[in-house]
């Protein structure tokens, strides 16, 4: 995924897991966007390899695939 296809949401959610895991209520709670928007986020960016997907809707970083900002 490159850094222009990224939304604020999307590092918002970078920048919470980079402190561990997490999943979408904690994700919600954090960053005040709406669960089912961080579900539709979430997975998007687990499609696209940014994060792993470990189940029960828990998702970790994969940092190798974090885009650059430069």
């Amino acid at each position: 995924m490159d850094a222009n296809e990224m939304r604020e949401v999307d590092w918002a959610i970078i920048d919470v897991l980079e402190e561990g895991r997490n999943n979408a209520p904690n994700l919600a709670d954090r960053t005040g966007y709406s669960k089912q928007y961080l579900r539709e986020r979430l997975k998007r960016l687990s499609d696209e390899g940014v994060l792993i997907n470990i189940g029960s809707g828990i998702y970790e970083l994969n940092n190798d695939e974090i885009p650059d900002t430069e």
